[in-house]
């Protein structure tokens, strides 16, 4: 998972490239016009919260990991599986 401040540089640069406004992506998120400028030079909230994460993400058109997303959880192959200690 990236650091929060390189999901800051993250999204502020991708919006840059789409010339795409904090405040736009504040009202896409429902949130108050000043949200995505406090989150960028203030660090509040410090983490985005997942459900307006993905819809920055969306808007954004980029992947939600670039924005402080942990990476998915994948389940192990069965051959790794099948060579873990079993308990008891």
């Amino acid at each position: 998972m990236l650091d929060a401040a390189a999901a800051r540089i993250n999204l502020v640069h991708r919006a840059a490239e789409l010339d795409v406004s904090l405040s736009e992506l504040s009202r896409v998120a429902g949130k108050n016009p000043a949200y995505f400028q406090q989150y960028v030079e203030r660090g509040t909230p410090k983490v985005l919260p997942e459900d307006v994460r993905l819809a920055v993400a969306i808007r954004l058109n980029t992947d939600e990991r670039l924005l402080g997303a942990r990476d998915p959880w994948v389940p192990m192959p069965p051959q790794q599986a099948a060579n873990l200690p079993v308990d008891g």
